[in-house]
């Protein structure tokens, strides 16, 4: 059996927010950028094009989403 990476929890890339803070799970969007790699179909874990943001801050990747996500941070 292979390792699976791990999934990374919801944590505000633009602020330290963590729904352990003073949000709750529901109160993040996982923002998907272009991907800058492909992944097998049975691959497991957190893909690099995928970021987290609160929903203070997820206004911020609007119009970004065409861009890596390196770029667009």
């Amino acid at each position: 059996m292979g390792r699976t990476p791990p999934v990374m929890p919801p944590m505000c890339v633009v602020c330290p927010r963590r729904p352990q803070d003073d949000k709750t799970f529901s109160e993040f969007t996982l923002v998907h950028f272009r991907a800058t790699r492909t992944y097998d179909d049975d691959w497991v874990g957190h893909p690099e094009n995928a970021v987290w943001f609160c929903n203070d801050h997820v206004h911020l990747a609007e119009g970004l989403t065409d861009l890596t996500a390196g770029t667009a941070r």
